[in-house]
């Protein structure tokens, strides 16, 4: 049996007034997600409910040179923002603590295709619980796969990895908490998410469809109303498959050497259950952060000018 993360009792929303925001693929750029999803808020003056990351979210706390290497640390260093956070000391540690009130619950985030599995891996056989605080300031929490939480009555069914040939590959979709979820009654999950899209989610310059199989599958048994992934570094959606409502979300920021590294359109999105309706953030102000940004002073200016968010 799958077990479920009750809601905050803090919360003030109820059953279809819960408001979700999700983050695309992060590849470690941990204080972009915090300052953007703190800045969404102060902005609508008002707290989202629940935050949940799609996947690559770029979980090294020890990156290799080569690593590094391989995805140009020089060019852009906030790719290892996740090694920073885990080991954070004065005064990060004091801005990650005062950000800390921004949000109802931790973000939680699942596995995608670039982490660090044997991390993960053991952090779970560590814990019995579903849900892993990966930090000592509460900000980030590791959902392992087949993990149902409940937040104010709606099931939201998390699933990590992508669908590859060889299951034993450490990015692979995980079998055994994929069959779990397929076992529950159609209807019952009212949000899915997952790293990876559904098959027929996107169609490349030959007319292919790309997209997993396994996925598909799923959303076509449980009939989420909602399913939310990342994985293809653009904007997919929303588009409807049968019952459910599919959104692939941007990457937060490109790493290629040419690019201005700003955060892209898409990179986030907030499902709004009173109004029925889920929407990329596009909004013109993602643009004054970029690859650049200074998560000390961004927080030091939320001290000064900033209350929080009712």
């Amino acid at each position: 049996m799958i077990p479920y993360l009750e809601g905050a009792k803090n919360n003030k929303h109820k059953g279809d007034r819960v408001k979700i925001g999700f983050v695309g693929d992060l590849h470690g750029r941990v204080f972009h997600s915090l300052a953007v999803m703190a800045e969404w808020q102060i902005r609508y003056k008002e707290k989202l409910d629940l935050i949940i990351q799609v996947g690559d979210f770029g979980a090294y706390p020890e990156p290799s040179d080569e690593l590094k290497e391989k995805r140009g640390y020089d060019l852009d260093p906030s790719q290892f923002d996740f090694s920073r956070h885990v080991k954070a000391k004065e005064p990060l540690a004091n801005r990650l603590h005062d950000i800390r009130k921004y949000f109802v619950e931790p973000i939680y985030f699942i596995r995608g295709n670039h982490e660090d599995f044997n991390w993960l891996n053991r952090l779970c056989s560590e814990s019995e619980q579903n849900t892993i605080s990966i930090d000592p300031f509460d900000l980030f929490h590791y959902v392992k796969d087949g993990t149902v939480l409940e937040k104010e009555g709606k099931k939201i069914a998390c699933l990590g990895g992508v669908q590859t040939p060889d299951k034993e590959d450490p990015r692979s979709i995980n079998e055994d908490a994929y069959l779990n979820l397929l076992n529950y009654p159609p209807g019952e999950i009212d949000i899915l998410v997952t790293h990876d899209a559904p098959y027929g989610a996107l169609t490349n310059q030959q007319g292919q469809k790309g997209g997993s199989k396994m996925l598909l599958t799923l959303i076509e048994t449980l009939k989420p109303k909602y399913m939310i992934g990342g994985h293809y570094h653009h904007m997919i959606g929303p588009m409807v498959f049968g019952e459910t409502t599919y959104m692939g979300l941007n990457l937060i920021i490109y790493h290629r050497a040419d690019e201005l590294g700003l955060v892209k359109p898409g990179s986030f999105g907030i499902l709004d259950m009173s109004k029925d309706e889920i929407n990329f953030v596009t909004d013109a102000w993602l643009s004054e952060f970029d690859k650049r940004l200074d998560f000390i002073h961004y927080c030091e200016k939320l001290q000064k000018s900033a209350s929080v968010p009712l």
